[in-house]
């Protein structure tokens, strides 16, 4: 009789240690997946929908509105370049001795480093905030001058408040002149994620290659879930 008792106290145990494992695997795998998941930027409203015949709230998220400029080559550029398409946006100008050589030394090496055929649906883009300077020569010149070839990476110009609107209201940037210092710009160095319909799926330091690193896995992401969802959709 002890003897069973003492059996059966053991199998209770390794079921116990055999079920906390699995709770604890589960949870973990949980919080990976969601700490995985890129996250929304900016609600707009909550809507109701039915979902298997219940009515559930449904979160309508921002999207960047519509622009019209002009790139580098002269050629009009509106928010059609980036619509079904990952885009990184960031906003930058071509005098600018600070931050900006260091981003856009960032950006092209993260061009560069999704060059691969599996990337070809990713496109950067980078608008000026001193667009009076920055023509579409200038842009091209300085596009020269930093060795940029990619096709898949436009700079653009355009008019200037069109611009700062763009910034402050669509991608929730800093974009502006300097009020202090005469021929001088204040904008983000933020490199802004945009998923192919138009939301906001993350915020990096340009200047960091840290975060441009981690910029770059989370564009592979967003590319693996997106496909996968379209194998779900038979698409």
């Amino acid at each position: 009789m002890t003897r069973n008792k003492s059996k059966l106290k053991q199998r209770i145990f390794l079921t116990v240690i055999f079920l906390t494992g699995f709770v604890f695997i589960f949870l973990l795998s949980r919080m990976q997946h969601s700490f995985r998941d890129l996250p929304y930027f900016f609600p707009e409203e909550v809507v109701q929908k039915q979902v298997d015949g219940q009515m559930v709230n449904d979160t309508i998220w921002s999207t960047i509105p519509p622009f019209q400029f002009v790139d580098h080559q002269g050629q009009t550029l509106d928010r059609s370049y980036i619509d079904g398409h990952i885009s990184v946006v960031d906003f930058f100008f071509t005098t600018c001795t600070t931050i900006c050589p260091k981003m856009t030394r960032q950006m092209r090496t993260l061009v560069w480093e999704l060059e691969e055929d599996y990337f070809d649906e990713v496109r950067f883009l980078s608008l000026t905030v001193d667009p009076e300077y920055d023509t579409p020569e200038v842009l091209m010149d300085y596009r020269k001058s930093m060795e940029i070839t990619d096709k898949r990476w436009s700079m653009a110009t355009g008019d200037k408040e069109e611009i700062y609107d763009l910034g402050v209201n669509g991608f929730r940037v800093t974009t502006q002149e300097d009020v202090d210092q005469q021929g001088n710009f204040l904008h983000s160095e933020k490199f802004i994620l945009v998923d192919k319909e138009g939301h906001i799926r993350g915020y990096y330091d340009g200047t960091d290659p840290e975060e441009v690193r981690e910029l770059e896995e989370d564009i592979k992401m967003l590319i693996g879930q997106e496909r996968k969802q379209k194998k779900r959709e038979g698409r």
